[in-house]
């Protein structure tokens, strides 16, 4: 076999190879062998077909699957030859068998970039003190009782913090554009409700109806209908009074404690974790941008590619679940294509670093680790740890998710390593 590299741009390499004629006859011979022993030739047995024969009829055949064995083999031997890291899976072209025998192709692919990390150790960071104030405790309790709220259904006119269970209809120039949404609820209160019609309810009562007018926001989910005036006429079909329950000892047995002081405490730890977690993510954040300040090298544009597309994705998701018509976030497509085209290089280039530093300081991820995340994850699901590991082994996740895991040791490893100033 004879093969030669080329330079591309940035981490790009073109391998240029050429399998031998000798090597193309073995295959040759060992396919049509197979093929004949199966082969439909009128007048002759299944493996008693002349071989001239087959090959007449089974020449594509062969040849096909002649090169479907050579290339995978010529292309690993010429990776092994010219010790190349492949980061990416090769676009093959141009793949011909010449007259001579010999079987020739080219496979395009990106390299591991050439990255070495300077000056890792000691790196300058900051953080606040974190403690929890007594009213972020009562907050927390607070919102701990709205998640157990009972609505109890009422005679009187709708108040300020009431729900209304209502029938919506929205009208333009008196014409309806969308079906009747039946039973929304709706919360009496302008900050809490779709367009504020919240507010408009305050005083109806069961069985009373309203024309609210208002204007459609320009990322109305129908394009035709952003920016224009419209009426939404509700009608109230049942009217609920929210009713938090007491802070007290029956509470504290909600929360899973003897007493609610215990709660109150045991609210108080979680919220300090939670801010001290939220602390170190930060930290980790001031020395991911240090590395990027510090560092650059050439990266594989197929993995920016890959990582610009996960973005795109969780964007487009994230517009359309806040109400945005697919044609808006279509014709902004190129311009976040833009904006996250950075974000996408920067990611990139964090994994080479962090794998960079992880491989000289020898950290790895053990099977026991793996199992502890996955543990931890199919509790916070509820789920049995069994089969939160057979899915991520059924679907090939358990490779991506040591990486991840590498990625968060090495980051706790430099955090450990930094020197940590006290913001003021």
């Amino acid at each position: 076999m004879k093969s030669k590299v080329t330079k591309l741009e940035g981490t790009a390499r073109r391998l240029e190879i050429e399998m031998s004629k000798e090597a193309v006859e073995e295959v040759f011979a060992a396919v049509l062998a197979d093929i004949r022993r199966t082969a439909k030739i009128p007048g002759f047995r299944a493996g008693k077909a002349p071989l001239d024969l087959v090959l007449k009829k089974y020449h594509k055949d062969a040849r096909d699957e002649v090169i479907q064995q050579l290339v995978p083999r010529g292309y690993q031997q010429a990776l092994e030859e010219h010790d190349i890291n492949p980061v990416s899976y090769p676009e093959i072209s141009d793949v011909t068998i010449e007259e001579a025998g010999q079987l020739t192709f080219k496979a395009a692919v990106d390299v591991h970039p050439e990255v070495s990390v300077r000056k890792y150790k000691g790196l300058k960071v900051t953080t606040r003190k974190v403690s929890v104030a007594d009213g972020e405790v009562e907050e927390a309790l607070t919102r701990f009782r709205n998640m157990h709220a009972e609505f109890a259904e009422t005679d009187r006119p709708l108040e300020k913090g009431d729900f209304g269970i209502c029938d919506v209809e929205t009208f333009i120039d008196g014409k309806a554009i969308s079906k009747k949404r039946e039973k929304m609820w709706i919360e009496v209160d302008k900050e809490a409700s779709m367009l504020g019609m919240g507010e408009e309810l305050c005083g109806l009562k069961k069985g009373e109806a309203k024309d609210v007018d208002v204007t459609l926001p320009e990322n109305y989910p129908d394009k035709k209908y952003a920016g224009k005036k419209a009426v939404f006429r509700v009608e109230v079909r049942e009217t609920r009074e929210k009713k938090l329950p007491e802070l007290d000892e029956e509470l504290a047995e909600k929360l899973g404690k003897s007493s609610l002081a215990e709660a109150r405490e045991e609210t108080r730890s979680q919220l300090l974790e939670r801010k001290e977690s939220n602390a170190r993510v930060e930290m980790k954040n001031q020395i991911m941008e240090q590395l990027l300040k510090k560092h650059s090298f050439d990266l594989p544009a197929s993995m920016v590619n890959r990582q610009l597309k996960v973005l795109m994705e969780r964007a487009e998701s994230e517009l359309a679940s806040k109400g945005v018509g697919k044609e808006a976030i279509e014709s902004h497509k190129e311009k976040l294509k833009e904006q996250l085209f950075k974000e996408a290089e920067n990611k990139v280039r964090i994994y080479f670093m962090l794998d960079d530093i992880a491989g000289r300081e020898k950290i790895d991820v053990t099977d026991e680790e793996v199992d502890n995340w996955l543990r931890s994850l199919a509790a916070s699901y509820n789920q049995p740890f069994d089969k939160v590991k057979e899915y991520y082994l059924e679907h090939d996740l358990i490779g991506g998710l040591k990486e991840q895991l590498r990625e968060e040791k090495t980051l706790d490893f430099l955090l450990d390593e930094a020197v940590i100033g006290e913001k003021k």
